[in-house]
């Protein structure tokens, strides 16, 4: 298996491109339909999974369709926290940034305006006028809650930097844009489908070999839950205030509980501690309370899956010694990070915070260095890494609060959705909803079933043939 994977790149690849694995023989292929014998099959369980539950509202990477098939996965060896040193952030995440741009010559970088992608942004910016490379952005045109425009920040961004660059602006026009074609992949798990092929449209024309992205850069940078004994162990005082302040404005009076019964975690039996850890910091995931869109047969495997799930995270936590801070970024980070990129585009995606040495790295980094409570603004609190990575003539002109495009979100869904019945209620794998019964239970859920509904019916039209709940 060893030589295999060395083959295809290693782990690393695997973080970006995703592997297939056959579960006869072990055989490894990029694309899944090389390791089907005949008849193909795909399985409606696992789609299900994208659904409903845990793994739907966890946001989990799709399982591989296809029956006899599945994702290869490997772990990685990842290093206690603290082992990390935290004054070579910039220079691991520049060899990052080497990494993703690889031998392209030139690239193009999705620009929000945000912290994550400005990060990228300006580490190839400098790489790029180093070597000769041609680099450009594209922005996605959307309005955030406070109805400000993403292209009109992101201008005032590049002129205080002095940066002059071609950035091609996409209208937030996407009933004229074009779907993606089908993939043997498996569903789409981004939900701008359009706006994506577009920007991989554009990056094509230009002659680009590689897109770039902020993907991660909150999971694998961002301040996350039980910092607080780290803080103590730091004599942050000051700092530990704000950090627990943060989750009373915020409601979140069960994190505040979980903060402490994370200090005396390791004082109780594994099984006790992990119960507490999901009561605390998984809750909203595992028990969110919604009405299921699933028909009970597949509502029922969703919930024998993610009970099987919990018991592999349960070994993985006792393996880890049951620390909390470390269960908490590694929840953050996986199995989110293993598909990053929306599934079959036909450019080399990349993000450096998913770069797979610098994801190591980052985990390693000391818990306290995530949290900082400088500045005026909470948001920028929880991402004190991300602002080591960014010059100072930038940090007035990034925005003070989490950029949420909730109102473009919802336009968007009810324009690409489909009215009438869907072709996976008429299968049986949902029940009978229109798009209204779809937000009510999640804002999320009409797109993904959208995404679902086309990846079914492309493979229907390749001759596949559904395998219902045993």
């Amino acid at each position: 298996m060893r030589s295999e994977l060395r083959s295809f790149g290693g782990v690393s690849d695997v973080l970006s491109e995703p592997l297939y694995t056959r579960t006869e023989d072990g055989a490894l292929d990029r694309d899944p339909l090389r390791l089907l014998t005949p008849p193909r099959r795909f399985s409606l369980e696992r789609l299900a999974l994208l659904l409903d539950g845990l793994p739907f509202e966890a946001e989990f990477p799709p399982e591989c369709p296809w029956e006899g098939v599945v994702r290869h996965r490997p772990p990685l060896d990842l290093p206690p926290l603290g082992s990390s040193d935290a004054s070579a952030l910039g220079e691991e995440f520049a060899a990052a940034v080497s990494r993703c741009l690889g031998d392209a010559e030139s690239a193009v970088v999705l620009l929000s305006g945000g912290m994550d992608s400005w990060a990228v942004f300006v580490h190839a910016w400098r790489q790029a006028q180093r070597e000769g490379r041609r680099l450009s952005a594209v922005v996605w045109n959307l309005r955030d809650q406070f109805g400000k425009a993403t292209a009109a920040l992101v201008h005032r961004q590049l002129r205080a930097l002095d940066i002059s660059c071609d950035l091609h602006v996409l209208p937030a026009e996407w009933q004229a844009l074009p779907e993606p074609a089908w993939s043997p992949l498996g569903p789409r798990h981004d939900y701008y489908t359009r706006l994506h092929q577009a920007t991989v449209d554009h990056a094509a024309s230009i002659g680009a070999g590689v897109l770039l992205s902020g993907q991660g850069g909150d999971e694998v940078l961002g301040a996350w839950n039980h910092l607080s004994a780290s803080l103590v162990r730091g004599r942050r005082w000051h700092d530990l205030r704000r950090y627990l302040a943060a989750f009373g404005r915020g409601d979140s009076l069960v994190e505040v509980a979980g903060e402490a019964a994370a200090i005396a975690a390791r004082r109780l039996p594994a099984h006790l501690s992990f119960q507490l850890y999901v009561a605390t910091a998984l809750r909203e995931v595992v028990n969110s309370g919604r009405p299921s869109v699933l028909s009970d047969v597949y509502r029922e495997s969703v919930g024998d899956w993610t009970q099987r799930w919990l018991a592999d995270r349960f070994t993985s936590f006792q393996e880890a010694g049951g620390d909390w801070a470390t269960a908490s970024l590694r929840d953050s980070i996986f199995p989110w990070a293993y598909d990053a990129h929306p599934l079959g585009a036909p450019i080399r995606q990349r993000s450096p915070f998913v770069d797979e040495p610098f994801v190591r790295y980052a985990f390693g980094l000391p818990p306290a260095s995530r949290f900082r409570a400088e500045g005026p603004y909470p948001y920028q609190w929880y991402k004190a890494l991300h602002l080591r990575l960014l010059p100072a003539e930038l940090r007035p002109w990034l925005p003070g609060y989490k950029q949420s495009y909730s109102d473009a979100f919802r336009r968007y869904v009810f324009d690409v959705l489909p009215e009438g019945p869907l072709l996976i209620g008429e299968l049986g794998l949902i029940r009978p909803m229109d798009r209204l019964d779809l937000e009510r239970i999640h804002p999320r859920l009409p797109i993904v079933v959208r995404n679902v509904e086309r990846w079914v019916a492309g493979a229907l039209e390749a001759g596949a043939e559904p395998t219902a709940a045993r």
